[in-house]
């Protein structure tokens, strides 16, 4: 579990707001939660704000953020973060929200803001209908060691992209773009150039 905490933990915090790969959800099974969410927090905890972790763009983002994390439900608890550091400029802390449930706004609308959320599955099928239940679907990872599950995933997932134990990743010869309302049509590759064209249906 160690390489897959750092790489969680260095994904969604150290983004620029404009950077919309930054993972907003981890789910993670039942079995290792509660370890899992322990560790990533202390990594998450580490992570220095002005070098690890960039600032947001404008004072109405920080507030935006600020504000969403006010309005979290009493079930809902922040693990880390959760404020500002004694420092100047659009800087909130990486934080890491633990007890959500899915129909709550922290785990429904995109933060574009050092926010994670950590939630649990029982299995394989919730964790594809928890992962599927948003109306976003830009990208998401696939940690597992096992092969069949992996593939079984990406077919699965409602989403533009699909990192399979890596994460942010992408070459100029595939298409790059999202699902649902993470947008429409792509770019990079010949699929983005046909987004240029338009086609002719012409009969002699």
């Amino acid at each position: 579990m160690p390489c897959p905490v750092r790489e969680r933990a260095r994904g969604p915090t150290p983004r620029p707001v404009g950077l919309r790969y930054s993972p907003g959800r981890l789910l993670v099974h039942r079995r290792i939660h509660d370890a899992f969410l322990s560790a990533f927090a202390a990594e998450a905890a580490k992570l220095r704000t002005g070098v690890d972790c960039g600032p947001l763009n404008n004072a109405a983002q920080l507030a935006s953020v600020q504000a969403l994390l006010d309005r979290l439900p009493p079930h809902a608890g922040i693990v880390t973060g959760g404020g500002r550091p004694p420092r100047p400029g659009f800087f909130p802390e990486p934080t890491v929200v633990a007890g959500v449930r899915r129909d709550e706004e922290v785990v429904q609308e995109e933060t574009f803001g050092p926010v994670v959320t950590v939630q649990p599955f029982a299995d394989e099928a919730e964790a594809l209908h928890l992962a599927n239940d948003v109306r976003f679907g830009l990208a998401a990872r696939v940690w597992t060691t096992d092969h069949d599950r992996a593939m079984r995933a990406i077919r699965a997932l409602h989403t533009g992209i699909v990192w399979v134990n890596t994460h942010g990743t992408t070459v100029s010869e595939m298409p790059h773009g999202g699902v649902k309302h993470s947008g429409y049509g792509s770019d990079l590759s010949l699929s983005g150039l046909l987004d240029y064209t338009r086609a002719k249906h012409v009969m002699l």
